[in-house]
């Protein structure tokens, strides 16, 4: 009887931390730079991918009429002009944070013609809150 619980807890605690295992590897996802993606283009082509990068506020394009966006994402802010941005398109409303250096996490599909086919669309624009930190003001 007691070799029964032994057992019959083991395997419970087995399946417990497999659950557990597979739960946190599907839902753990890390963000590509737009260089990376460039260099691994071929392989991840269709594939849903999280992309972190920097908003060229140069390429923003957006038709209110169809809520279609387009930007560019470079690496870094001092790639800006520098870079060819990856071009990123979205269907949506444009945020109002779609700007110039903003930090973009998307994630989409790369297609095969090179664009970026976002899904969602996150922003943080890092020069707004470094302001107010720096002055001491919160909303």
């Amino acid at each position: 009887m007691r070799a029964r619980f032994w057992v019959g807890g083991g395997l419970l605690a087995a399946a417990l931390g497999l659950l557990i295992v597979n739960g946190l590897r599907s839902a753990s996802q890390y963000y590509l730079t737009v260089s990376e993606l460039k260099a691994r283009a071929a392989s991840l082509q269709g594939r849903p991918i999280r992309l972190s990068g920097i908003v060229d506020g140069g390429t923003i394009r957006y038709d209110p009429e169809t809520l279609h966006i387009e930007f560019g994402l470079v690496d870094r802010v001092a790639d800006i002009g520098k870079v060819p941005p990856l071009k990123v398109v979205y269907q949506g409303v444009k945020p109002d944070l779609l700007q110039n250096e903003a930090q973009a996490i998307v994630e989409g599909t790369l297609g095969p013609d090179g664009v970026f086919y976002a899904r969602t669309l996150l922003l943080k624009c890092p020069t707004r809150y470094e302001e107010e930190a720096a002055t001491g003001s919160s909303r």
